[in-house]
């Protein structure tokens, strides 16, 4: 991450931090680095959780109410506030593949779960235990994304499109996708 700044800030061409000042720029900085560091999926659960308590605390309906979000706030907690939303959102984004189109979606499918299972023959080969979902004789795609999506996605979607009802549409894709692995599971359950 440190070198993706230092490049930035060595072409004045692309250094899109050039019109902050020295104090604008930590701060972005701090923020961006935050970002990055939430798609990591052990926030995953706290993410989920603070979503759920700001609706439920704030009576946050299909977009409704979000105005209490902010109100009564200090800046620290309107700095706060601000940074857990960013974080949610890219993290959001991070875990996005079961909310594209199914012909997006089946590709990245398939390049993660190759993924997934070279690092389980690398951990077979160095006699270490098998990760989760890293073992190619024991985990099917269909199967995988059965239980990403109703396990992780739709529950987040959940929460997430009752302060974002205008992506509502991810969730429709997400039900979508896991509907067309569900046929395909069925499939591979008749051979």
């Amino acid at each position: 991450m440190a070198e993706t700044f230092k490049l930035i800030k060595s072409c004045s061409d692309y250094n899109i931090f050039s019109e902050l000042t020295k104090d604008e720029y930590k701060v972005m900085r701090k923020r961006i680095i935050e970002c990055v560091l939430a798609t990591d999926m052990t926030f995953h659960a706290k993410q989920f959780t603070y979503l759920k308590l700001k609706i439920e605390k704030l009576g946050i309906n299909k977009g409704k109410n979000l105005d209490k979000l902010f109100e009564s706030l200090d800046n620290m907690q309107i700095y706060s506030t601000q940074q857990e939303f960013m974080n949610i959102m890219i993290h959001t984004c991070d875990i996005s593949n079961p909310t594209k189109p199914w012909n997006i979606y089946n590709q990245w499918v398939d390049k993660v779960m190759e993924e997934f299972w070279k690092q389980g023959d690398r951990e077979k080969q160095l006699n270490l235990p098998v990760s989760f979902l890293c073992d190619r004789v024991t985990v099917t795609k269909a199967g995988a994304q059965i239980g990403f999506i109703d396990g992780i996605i739709l529950p987040f979607l959940t929460a997430f499109t009752e302060i974002f009802p205008e992506l509502s549409f991810l969730m429709e894709n997400a039900v979508k996708n896991k509907n067309k692995f569900k046929e395909i599971k069925e499939e591979e359950n008749k051979k």
